[in-house]
C-alpha cells in the first residue's frame, strides 16, 4: 500500500500524532467503507442470480431435459473421466465452465453426454461406440483396467482434484462390487472371470 507520509512529516509531527492522526482517519472513513463493501456484495449476488437466471434459460432453449441429465449418476460418472483432447477431469472444465458464466460451454457438456450415451435420439460419437456398448445389462458403465490405470495416472499427476477423486473412488467401488469392471483381479492378483 502506498505510503501518503514522508520521513519529514515524521520528523515535523512525530510518530504520535501521525499515528493519532491515521486512526482518526480510519474511524472517519470507516462506516462508508463498510457500506461500500456491503453494497459491493449485494451488487455480486444480484449479478451471479442475474447470470444464474441467463444460463438456465439458455439451458433450458437449448437441453430441455439438463435438470434430469444433471441428477443422473451415469453423468456425473462421465464427469469424472478426462477430456479427450486436454486430459483435464470433465468436472474441473465444466465447473469453469460455470464460474466463468459461459453458457454455451456449459450445453457442450450436456450435448456431448448425450451424444456419447446415444441419448435425445443422437447417435452416439463414433470414437466412443466402445463405451456405449460397454453397458451392464442394468444399463451401468462398465470399466475396464486400462481406464483404472490411466485415471490413477492422472491423480499422480495431480490433474484430478480431491472432490472428483472420491467420486471415482466411489463409483469403482460400487462398479467392481457390482461386476462392472473388466479385467478385475482378485486379492491374490488373479484375473476374475465372469
Amino acid at each position: 500500500m502506498a505510503s501518503y507520509l514522508t520521513r519529514e512529516d515524521e520528523q515535523n509531527f512525530g510518530p504520535e500524532l501521525l499515528d493519532v492522526a491515521i486512526r482518526a482517519a480510519r474511524h472517519a472513513v470507516s462506516p462508508e467503507l463498510q457500506r461500500l463493501h456491503e453494497e459491493n456484495q449485494e451488487l455480486q449476488g444480484q449479478l451471479n442470480s442475474a447470470t444464474k437466471m441467463t444460463i438456465d434459460r439458455e439451458l433450458d432453449a437449448a437441453v430441455p431435459d439438463w435438470r434430469q441429465i444433471n441428477a443422473d449418476e451415469r453423468f456425473h460418472s462421465w464427469l469424472l473421466m478426462p477430456e479427450p483432447y486436454s486430459g483435464v477431469i470433465r468436472d474441473r472444465l465444466l465447473k469453469d465452465a460455470a464460474a466463468a458464466g459461459d453458457a454455451q460451454r456449459l450445453i457442450n457438456f450436456f450435448r456431448g453426454f448425450l451424444r456419447e450415451q446415444g441419448g435425445a435420439g443422437q447417435p452416439a460419437a463414433a470414437g466412443h461406440a466402445s463405451q456405449r456398448s460397454s453397458r451392464a445389462s442394468s444399463g451401468q458403465r462398465i470399466y475396464d483396467r486400462s481406464e483404472i490405470t490411466r485415471m490413477w495416472t492422472l491423480r499422480r499427476q495431480g490433474k484430478i482434484d480431491d472432490q472428483a477423486w472420491l467420486r471415482w473412488e466411489h463409483e469403482l467401488c460400487r462398479a467392481s462390487a457390482e461386476g462392472r469392471v473388466r479385467g478385475a483381479l482378485n486379492n491374490d492378483g488373479v484375473p476374475v472371470s465372469r
